[in-house]
């Protein structure tokens, strides 16, 4: 097993938890990942486990991290009947990021992901605007 056979079963994992309706918790997936997996024996087999935790950890998180915000959304992300609208966003609850399916949004949570999304257009339009003004004041010296 490699890292890409682990990240695809964490992807189905997710994929599996949304559709259901489930909030995804990063350190719930990775245990039920691992769950299945403890065939680990011997006096180091703690510190494996310990370290396997943390890393498929790092996957769910980087898993999650697919759904945040960008100018377009994956259509395997997409909600259905929409082209831009997720099945779930990345939201921090009690302290922590989770993945929430988007029908399990708050009104609030989702009313601000609209201004965050706002906010971040206005930064884009402004760096356009700027890649516009550093090509004209450069004018033709370089091609």
């Amino acid at each position: 097993m490699d890292e890409t056979s682990v990240t695809a079963e964490v992807h189905k994992l997710i994929d599996e938890k949304i559709s259901a309706g489930v909030v995804v918790v990063v350190e719930w997936a990775a245990a039920e990942i691992l769950a299945g997996k403890n065939e680990l024996q011997g006096d180091d087999a703690p510190f494996y486990r310990v370290c396997t935790f943390k890393e498929v950890c790092r996957i769910v998180k980087r898993a999650i991290g697919k759904y945040d915000a960008t100018d377009t959304t994956d259509e395997q992300l997409t909600f259905p009947g929409f082209k831009h609208l997720s099945k779930a966003y990345p939201m921090t609850r009690e302290g922590q990021v989770v993945l929430v399916p988007v029908t399990k949004c708050t009104k609030e949570e989702l009313l601000a992901r609209a201004e965050f999304l706002d906010e971040m257009a206005k930064g884009c339009r402004a760096h356009a605007r700027e890649l516009r003004e550093y090509v004209s004041a450069r004018g033709s010296e370089a091609a």
